[in-house]
């Protein structure tokens, strides 16, 4: 949303009435951002979606990104935003770039860097792929249970009639849940629980790191 506007459904409505058109962008960065000092200025730019040979393409522009606190988890969110477009349009995903004006990494953050490159999970291991078909509902629904859980209220994800993916995000967002703060070992079954619930094994190793916050 930009104040009433909401940018993702005139984007969504734009390229379904004129799927060649070059105008779906949706803007984050604004003039009045830099106008007085802001602690936190948008470092997002523009997103911009085409769809060309019945798939969507996306273009990101950032003004700075941190290639190791930002640059994973914004791939991550705008992909996962592509998809979604994708299959609310009825088209394959196509090809996403990614431009910064400023990449950068500070030196405090090297080493945690080499761990994660070691660790190399993101190079063998695929995401499921979202469910083909119109996603909004089903997002709605998750939104919906998140407010629940961080709200402290406990859901039966089973009675949502999510498809297994989408019942897999509900399910992860219950775990971070259970083992935040200072969990007591009693949330240790209801975890577990909700690890032979799941529809993938995608998820399994962050459960497992999630786990041992228990004990």
């Amino acid at each position: 949303m930009r104040g009433d506007i909401d940018q993702i459904s005139q984007v969504r409505n734009l390229l379904a009435n004129r799927p060649s058109s070059r105008q779906a962008v949706v803007q984050l960065f604004n003039a009045e951002d830099i106008s007085h000092h802001h602690a936190d200025v948008p470092c997002t730019c523009t997103l911009q979606f085409l769809v060309r040979s019945s798939r969507l393409d996306m273009f990101v522009s950032m003004r700075s990104n941190d290639a190791y606190k930002g640059l994973p988890h914004d791939i991550f969110a705008f992909t996962m935003l592509q998809e979604m477009l994708a299959r609310d349009l009825g088209v394959s995903i196509g090809r996403y770039k990614h431009v910064a004006g400023s990449l950068h990494l500070y030196k405090t953050d090297e080493q945690k860097v080499d761990e994660f490159l070691g660790e190399a999970w993101q190079d063998i291991v695929e995401m499921p792929p979202m469910p083909a078909g119109n996603p909004w509902k089903a997002i709605e629904a998750l939104k919906v249970a998140e407010e629940q859980i961080r709200n402290g209220k406990e859901i039966n994800v089973e009675d949502m009639g999510l498809d297994g993916y989408w019942a897999d995000l509900a399910r992860l967002l219950q775990v971070y849940a259970l083992t935040r703060g200072r969990p007591g070992r009693s949330n240790l079954d209801k975890v577990e629980a909700l690890a032979k619930a799941m529809s993938s094994d995608f998820f399994r190793p962050y459960i497992g790191i999630r786990k041992k916050l228990i004990g």
